[in-house]
C-alpha cells in the first residue's frame, strides 16, 4: 500500500490534494486503517502533509521507493481545471506506472499553449520519453492538437482527436464504445423497471464528440423501442438545470433519466427537489463514473462504474510505446458495472433472472456499507504548513 501512495503521489503535481482515506481503500481494495498508516509513512518522510480540515496535499516528490533507477521515464500533464473523473483516473495512473514499473514525473498546466510547451521541455530535460494527458476539456480540443504537433516529446491522449488517432490509448474504431453499450443497456434496464420514457441528460456541449455518439446512440435505441425521445442539454449553472426540470415535472411517475455523468444527475436531483420531487418515487436516475459525491448524495446515486484501472494502464503503455517510436492502443472494452443505489427504482428488485438480461452490465447492489464514517484519528495531525 506505502508503494502504491508514494506512486500516486509521484503522480500529482506538488500541492495537490490526496483523495480521502476511504477514497483511497476503495481505489485499492484495502481496509482504511491501512491506508492510514501508509499515508503516516508519508508524512513522516515529509513527502505529504496533512492540514486539519483540509486534507492531504503533496509537499515533494520522493524517490521511487525499491528502485535504483526506473527503466522508462514518462511526463504526466495535469490540468488545474481537472474534475473529479480527471483524479480518478491520474490515480488508476499511477497504479499503472507502479506495475509496468514506469516512473512518473507530473507537473500541473494552465494551458497548453505557452504554459504546456515550457512543461513538456522540462519534462524532457528530465529524461522523460513521452507525456501522458489523463484529462483535457472538450473545449481545449484545438489547443491540445497544436499542443501534440508541436511537443518535443510525444503525447499519449485519451480521446481521438482528428488527425491524432494514433497517440488515443483506444483505437478510433471502439473509442466511446463503452457509452453507446452503456446507454442502451441503460435503456433497456429502465424499461425493464416500467418506465414509460427514457430521458437523456448531458451538457450542451457540441465539440463533446463522446456526447455525439451517446447521443445518437440513444435516438436509435428508444426509436427502435417506440419510445419517445427526451433529450435535455443543459448549460453549466443551476438557472439551466431549474427550467429542465420544470419542463420535465409533467413527468413525475413515469420518468427515467441516464446521465452523461454524475455531475450532470446531481444537479437534477438538486433541481427536482426544489419542486418537491425526489427519486426515485417521482423519477428514476442512473450517473456515470461513479464519483465519491454520488456515493454521499442524499440518497445516493445509482451509477456506472467507470473502469479507471483500464483507462490508467492503457495511457501509460501508449505513451511509452509512442516514446519507443511503436504503437500501443486497446483493442477491446472492459465490461463495466451499475452500482445499485436508491435512485435508480431498482433495489430489492433484482435477481440472478434479472441480471442474465444484461449481459454488458455487471449489476452490483450497493447498500452503503462502505460509506460508514471514518473513526477519528487518534495521533494528533501534524501542524498546517503552505506549500511553496
Amino acid at each position: 500500500m506505502e508503494a502504491e501512495l508514494r506512486q500516486l503521489v509521484r503522480t500529482l503535481p506538488i500541492g495537490a490534494r490526496l483523495p480521502a482515506e476511504r477514497s483511497l481503500a476503495t481505489t485499492y481494495g484495502c481496509n482504511f486503517l491501512t491506508v492510514r498508516r501508509a499515508l503516516k509513512a508519508l508524512t513522516d518522510d515529509g513527502i505529504v502533509v496533512r492540514r486539519i480540515g483540509s486534507g492531504t496535499f503533496v509537499r515533494r516528490h520522493g524517490e521511487a521507493s525499491g528502485e535504483v533507477e526506473a527503466k522508462t521515464r514518462v511526463g504526466v500533464l495535469v490540468c488545474q481545471r481537472s474534475n473529479a473523473y480527471a483524479y480518478r483516473v491520474l490515480q488508476a495512473v499511477a497504479h499503472a506506472g507502479l506495475d509496468q514499473n514506469v516512473e512518473l514525473r507530473s507537473a500541473w498546466v494552465q494551458d497548453f499553449c505557452d504554459d504546456g510547451l515550457r512543461q513538456a521541455k522540462m519534462l524532457e530535460r528530465e529524461g522523460c520519453i513521452a507525456i501522458t494527458l489523463p484529462w483535457f476539456g472538450h473545449e481545449r480540443v484545438d489547443e491540445v492538437r497544436t499542443f501534440v504537433q508541436s511537443s518535443p516529446l510525444p503525447v499519449s491522449l485519451p480521446m481521438v482527436i482528428p488527425g491524432l488517432e494514433r497517440n488515443c490509448f483506444e483505437r478510433q474504431e471502439i473509442f466511446g464504445g463503452s457509452l453507446l453499450v452503456i446507454t442502451r443497456a441503460l435503456c433497456d434496464f429502465f424499461i425493464a423497471l416500467g418506465a414509460r420514457r427514457v430521458a437523456l441528460l448531458g451538457p450542451n456541449e457540441a465539440g463533446d464528440v463522446v456526447l455525439q455518439r451517446v447521443l445518437s446512440a440513444y435516438a436509435c435505441h428508444t426509436a427502435e423501442r417506440g419510445m419517445p425521445h427526451l433529450c435535455g442539454l443543459v448549460r453549466a449553472g443551476a438557472q439551466a438545470m431549474d427550467q429542465l426540470a420544470e419542463r420535465w415535472r409533467e413527468y413525475r411517475g413515469e420518468l427515467a433519466v441516464i446521465s452523461y455523468d454524475d455531475e450532470h444527475a446531481l444537479r437534477f436531483m438538486t433541481a427536482m427537489h426544489k419542486l418537491g420531487l425526489s427519486a426515485p418515487a417521482d423519477f428514476q436516475i442512473i450517473g456515470y463514473n461513479d464519483t465519491e459525491a454520488s456515493a454521499f448524495s442524499d440518497p445516493p446515486l445509482s451509477t456506472i462504474r467507470q473502469h479507471f484501472d483500464y483507462v490508467g494502464e492503457w495511457l501509460v503503455r501508449s505513451a511509452v510505446a509512442l516514446g519507443r517510436g511503436e504503437l500501443a492502443q486497446s483493442g477491446s472494452l472492459p465490461r463495466l458495472q451499475l452500482l445499485v443505489r436508491a435512485t435508480c427504482g431498482a433495489a430489492g428488485r433484482i435477481d440472478e433472472a434479472f441480471r442474465a438480461r444484461f449481459p454488458q452490465l455487471e449489476i452490483v447492489e450497493d447498500d452503503g456499507a462502505e460509506r460508514a464514517p471514518e473513526p477519528a484519528e487518534t495521533a494528533s495531525p501534524p501542524p498546517a504548513t503552505t506549500i511553496g
